[in-house]
């Protein structure tokens, strides 16, 4: 592997969606950014696009540097193959982070990395990214970051001097759970009633999925011992009220014909409800239905 300037850290990102685009703009300055992409012959910039204004991002290509962090920004489903791919890029010093929706990938990698120290990261920032490389900057959230596993270590991202909003949380599990549940209420309904978060709310039948969605959740999490630090269904209600002309990344998509993250979602919601036989019959609902629309 390569050396390069240790004034700064090197952090390599995988998988450039919008999150790890955005990630990236966030970083660069203060970090030796490197993209490790897929198609070699692929866009070498992006465009970020806010309240009207442009500004083009250039990432150059990962060429073996060492890297400090890792951060994988793939969607879940496609993490263990990601990684596997770009096994040269990690050395035992290299921190992994985890920034996905969905639950269950975390372990997988912890099992494959066990010298390695994990971590997650969860971000309400809003954004996506078009066919043309643009990366449309819709708003500006929070991320916050944890250790997971592995040896125990302080984040080597300078999170005070990168751009954006960002905090160390002392419990990163509990953060996954929260956006779990959330994510296994609002995305696939949206899916099936072909709608915008705030529709939901507004439609006797797809409020009624959501109220009875929300306590089947609960009541799954409760079985594994995975408590949540709120009531589901009203911090449900309250995002679909707080977003309510979004377009869920699920529903985005599938109309996009893309496959989707519910394999860790309501697959994983599913899973726990069947490891201790409880019923989940409306979860199973939602993944069947979204799956078989892939």
């Amino acid at each position: 592997m390569k050396t390069h300037s240790r004034n700064k850290i090197s952090l390599g990102i995988l998988g450039l969606g919008a999150i790890g685009s955005l990630m990236a703009r966030h970083c660069l300055g203060q970090t030796e950014c490197y993209a490790l992409r897929r198609n070699a012959d692929g866009l070498k910039y992006f465009t970020l696009e806010q309240q009207g204004n442009k500004e083009e991002i250039e990432i150059p290509d990962w060429q073996g540097e060492i890297l400090d962090v890792l951060l994988v920004c793939v969607k879940a489903q496609q993490t263990l193959d990601a990684i596997q791919q770009w096994q040269q890029a990690i050395s035992p010093e290299t921190q992994i982070v985890l920034l996905q929706n969905g639950y269950g990938q975390h372990d997988q990698i912890g099992d494959m990395y066990p010298d390695n120290s994990l971590f997650a990261a969860s971000s309400t920032e809003g954004a996506n990214k078009d066919n043309q490389g643009i990366l449309h900057y819709a708003g500006i959230g929070l991320t916050r970051w944890g250790y997971l596993s592995g040896p125990e270590q302080s984040l080597k991202l300078p999170l005070q001097h990168i751009q954006g909003q960002h905090e160390l949380t002392a419990d990163i599990r509990q953060v996954l759970i929260d956006k779990l549940a959330i994510n296994a209420v609002i995305n696939p309904l949206t899916v099936k009633y072909d709608c915008p978060n705030g529709e939901l709310l507004k439609q006797k039948d797809s409020l009624h999925d959501l109220q009875k969605l929300c306590s089947e959740v609960t009541t799954i999490l409760d079985a594994e011992g995975l408590k949540l630090s709120f009531d589901l269904a009203d911090r449900a209600a309250q995002i679909c009220q707080s977003t309510a002309l979004n377009i869920s990344s699920m529903l985005q998509d599938v109309r996009a014909e893309r496959e989707t993250e519910i394999e860790y979602i309501s697959g994983y919601i599913c899973r726990l409800a069947a490891k201790n036989a409880v019923q989940a019959n409306l979860n199973q609902q939602m993944y069947k239905l979204v799956k078989n629309l892939r």
